[in-house]
């Protein structure tokens, strides 16, 4: 096995050179050149923890989200990792499930294996554990001004989806959403959403239930398929999430009715399955890979800006047609 003094020998370098290269020191351009080409012809693999005790310096980010199954934590994960590659750092994908228990394992393992950072989507009660030495970037929940933050502009996403179904043509409007503790980001899209109705006395009801995620798929299914065989239609659904904008879609189907000429149908997200998957759900498209790259930005900022206020970033989102609305 290839080792340090290999790599120099092949190069025409100084191990010193080589041991530069590896700890992110700059070393001039031709010298980079010889150097990637000798650790890739020897197939050498760096001893990473004898980095990490030379430079006290990880390259590891911890990546904590609640669930791997939702398009848009997917798409996340992946322009996440792709900036921190750019920045020669590594992504572990840590997959809570939701579980308080299990984020708290996650963040005590981050502290002990002296990561670079964590960046987090939490809807637990985790908040004394994120003002610890470790640096840590919130994407959608605010925790403190400690805490840098990144969201998308729910609230006018909500009202962007109002303004679309009714200039749209829908007059009867069901706004539909899980009431979940901590999730800001529904609550604001479903705030924003009622906003928009009561100012332009629009005609709307809500189905907005505290359940667990399986419970809430039953009852709106349910709830939907009473109200159309009780003759109470609307012919506009705002939905807080793709997901459940898919729900809502399955049961119109199931009831025979025309999407999108008798019920218009807009989500939010806008994430795809895969990357070049056809857009079958109008929805409210949150700026991903914007998100990404700033939460990256923000956890690379905070060795210097620690003990500041840190900054809170609210993006704008954008409405995206798919096939569940007319042209």
């Amino acid at each position: 096995m290839a080792d340090m003094n290999d790599v120099a020998r092949l190069a025409g370098v100084s191990r010193g050179t080589v041991s530069n290269y590896i700890n992110g020191v700059k070393v001039k351009e031709s010298t980079r050149v010889k150097v990637e080409a000798a650790i890739k012809e020897l197939d050498y693999v760096p001893n990473m923890a004898g980095r990490f005790l030379k430079t006290q310096k990880s390259d590891i980010v911890v990546f904590i989200l609640p669930t791997i199954w939702n398009p848009f934590f997917s798409e996340l994960a992946f322009y996440l990792e792709k900036k921190l590659r750019n920045h020669q750092l590594k992504m572990i994908l840590c997959n809570s499930e939701d579980d308080y228990k299990q984020e708290l394992d996650y963040i005590t393992m981050a502290k002990e294996q002296k990561v670079k950072g964590i960046i987090t989507i939490s809807y637990s009660d985790i908040s004394p554990y994120v003002t610890s030495d470790i640096p840590i970037v919130s994407i959608e929940r605010y925790f403190n001004d400690k805490v840098p933050f990144v969201t998308s502009d729910n609230f006018a996403g909500g009202e962007l989806a109002a303004e679309e179904l009714t200039r749209l043509g829908a007059k009867r409007l069901l706004m539909v959403g899980r009431d979940i503790e901590n999730n800001l980001g529904v609550m604001e899209r479903l705030n924003g959403f009622k906003s928009y109705c009561l100012r332009h006395h629009l005609n709307f009801e809500m189905f907005v239930k505290r359940s667990t995620s399986a419970e809430f798929k039953e009852q709106l299914m349910s709830e939907i398929q009473q109200l159309y065989k009780n003759g109470v239609t609307f012919d506009g659904i705002f939905a807080a999430t793709d997901r459940y904008a898919q729900y809502c879609l399955n049961v119109l189907n199931d009831l025979q009715l025309t999407i999108p000429r008798d019920v218009q149908l807009v989500g939010f997200d806008g994430a795809k399955n895969f990357k070049n998957e056809e857009t079958i759900i109008s929805s409210i498209r949150q700026p991903v890979e914007e998100i990404a790259n700033l939460a990256v930005e923000e956890l690379l900022q905070l060795e210097k800006t620690r003990h500041q206020v840190q900054r809170k970033h609210i993006l704008p989102v954008t409405f995206i047609v798919g096939k569940t609305t007319k042209k």
